[in-house]
């Protein structure tokens, strides 16, 4: 049933981390939600799928990393991968209670670190920028000093002409497009964290083997190659799912593509909240013994 929702946003201090909230009218026992965007994005990623999650009765919590859209200014020349990986910590510690972390890109990446560490009730990662077990290959010197020590959306591009847009993202409207163009036109993204991506970032599949979790992966993704997401779930041990007429960004804000995706998400998501509630009350009652 679809019900109404509440938006709020939060400023946690002093971290300097915005979270935008999607709560469902009536609360319920499902887990939460942190939604953990890719590079040069933020929480407006996730404006359609976090309200279609919280209207059937999710609670959903997008993050906006450290750096990104409205959470503070941060040296992104310094920033690494276990740095993002600390700011899903910071957002879980505020909600308060065992979550399931939905990540995209490198937002997937680095739900993948935090959750080798800490405890989570399940991973969803869209388009996951791979660890190092799933590289396709390794760069060259000249590769690795190509990439500046920050980076915009021109450098990676994604701010071509619309029609070069939409050759590249087809499952993408106009709308979907001049948003994604706008919101970009002034973000950065950390150069050294793109370095750590390219050498490969290590995880151990061991940590994962109990854990619920989906891949999903994108056919017309020139970015994160479904080969890729594909090796990340067989790392994992996770399910996986293909949208072949996906795109990147279509995968998560296209009005083509992200229904299809987020009743995907929805699917897999109430098929393991049972186990994922139980799972909570194990985690809860363990940290009230320490």
């Amino acid at each position: 049933m679809v019900q109404a929702i509440k938006r709020d946003e939060v400023f946690i201090e002093p971290e300097g981390i915005h979270v935008d909230t999607h709560q469902p009218e009536r609360r319920s026992r499902k887990p939460p939600l942190l939604l953990v965007h890719g590079a040069l994005t933020g929480s407006w990623l996730w404006t359609e799928i976090a309200a279609y999650l919280a209207e059937r009765g999710w609670e959903a919590h997008a993050l906006n990393l450290r750096g990104h859209f409205t959470s503070d200014v941060a040296d992104l020349d310094a920033v690494t991968m276990r740095d993002y990986a600390d700011d899903i910590g910071v957002a879980l510690r505020h909600i308060g209670r065992p979550s399931v972390l939905i990540g995209w890109g490198i937002g997937a990446l680095a739900s993948m670190l935090h959750a080798e560490r800490h405890p989570v009730l399940g991973l969803v990662l869209l388009a996951p920028s791979p660890p190092a077990a799933a590289l396709p290959r390794r760069p060259d010197e000249h590769e690795l000093r190509a990439v500046p020590a920050i980076y915009d959306a021109a450098w990676w591009g994604w701010t071509g002409s619309r029609d070069e847009l939409r050759e590249r993202m087809p499952d993408m409207s106009d709308d979907d497009l001049g948003k994604m163009r706008e919101l970009l036109s002034d973000a950065h993204e950390s150069g050294r964290a793109r370095r750590e991506r390219m050498e490969g970032v290590p995880i151990d599949p061991a940590h994962f083997i109990d854990l619920p979790s989906l891949v999903i992966g994108a056919g017309l993704d020139d970015v994160i190659h479904p080969t890729e997401a594909r090796r990340t779930a067989d790392l994992l041990g996770a399910s996986y799912e293909y949208f072949p007429s996906a795109s990147h960004f279509g995968l998560v804000m296209g009005e083509r593509t992200w229904p299809d995706v987020a009743a995907s998400m929805l699917g897999w998501l109430e098929e393991h909240r049972h186990a994922m509630a139980a799972a909570s009350m194990s985690v809860t009652a363990v940290g009230a013994r320490r």
